[in-house]
């Protein structure tokens, strides 16, 4: 992918009223590109219109008071990703039809279920009934391929009805949502996760997924660390028995599901989780050096 297409703005997750930070491609969700098109600042300035379509039984519907050729481009780029997100989660998944607000500007946005928080750009919300609400920065501050990723982990979402799982640890549905949406860039974790990569040049390696809180106090780098975990769990324990974990998990669940599932405790994966990380982002250890 182009270095053109790493764009940073904010990007939250209105299912967990909290922060989801694409510190690569684009950033900015809310669960609870090409240029701006000047006559779409109004809510007024287009009547509103649907387009939708199927592909390979993912069925889109896109609605919005902006032009035609914006709500074609949405649905095309929601196929996609919402072709990516069967491709991890399997084809039991986006049965049903999935909605997608795009309204012409932030007043409609926050009328249409789009969360807006103080000193943030939001790319998309995701709301407790399914429906997926673009914010109009999607189209200004985002590449085409950015979109995609941004609808990948909102479809993600859709998919696993984690808008309303508001007290399922954060980690495990931020994580899981951006390990599906990051998958098909291809781009290392140093990219997809600078913040994080240079914590681990530096010798702050995490020792296990991020806590609650830490979205509160430091989001940028829990939602790096919450992929990166998750990221590490594919690798060390493959596909199936994460996602088996994702949609097995429960509010009241703790360590012990983790070890129901891994055969491990969260504690046992300190090591091998700094190692993961140091492998990703090239650092060279004592142990790796010639004679160490």
């Amino acid at each position: 992918m182009k270095e053109t297409t790493r764009r940073t703005i904010t990007r939250r997750t209105a299912c967990c009223a909290g922060w989801v930070l694409f510190g690569a491609l684009a950033a900015g969700c809310s669960s609870s590109g090409d240029h701006a098109d000047p006559t779409s600042s109004s809510a007024g300035a287009h009547t509103s219109a649907t387009v939708s379509g199927t592909a390979r039984g993912i069925r889109v519907v896109v609605s919005g008071d902006v032009p035609d050729a914006r709500l074609r481009e949405v649905l095309r780029d929601a196929q996609t990703a919402g072709r990516r997100v069967r491709q991890v989660w399997g084809r039991s998944v986006l049965t049903g039809t999935t909605r997608i607000d795009v309204p012409a500007d932030e007043e409609g946005f926050r009328r249409h279920g789009g969360s807006v928080e103080p000193g943030a750009q939001i790319a998309a919300t995701t709301t407790a009934d399914d429906r997926v609400v673009l914010a109009p920065s999607l189209f200004t501050d985002v590449t085409s391929q950015g979109r995609v990723v941004v609808l990948t982990h909102e479809l993600t979402h859709v998919a696993l009805h984690q808008a309303a799982s508001v007290d399922i640890r954060r980690w495990v549905v931020e994580g899981a949502a951006e390990f599906t949406a990051y998958r098909a860039t291809r781009l290392g974790l140093a990219r997809l996760a600078p913040q994080l990569a240079a914590a681990v040049r530096a010798g702050r390696v995490p020792a296990g997924p991020p806590s609650d809180a830490r979205f509160r106090s430091a989001p940028q780098a829990a939602y790096q660390e919450a992929y990166a975990w998750c990221a590490f769990l594919v690798d060390r324990f493959g596909l199936e028995r994460f996602t088996d974990f994702v949609r097995s998990a429960a509010p009241t669940a703790g360590a012990d599901d983790f070890a129901a599932t891994f055969g491990a405790s969260v504690a046992s994966q300190r090591g091998p989780f700094g190692a993961f990380l140091r492998a990703r982002v090239g650092v060279e250890t004592a142990a790796s050096r010639p004679g160490g």
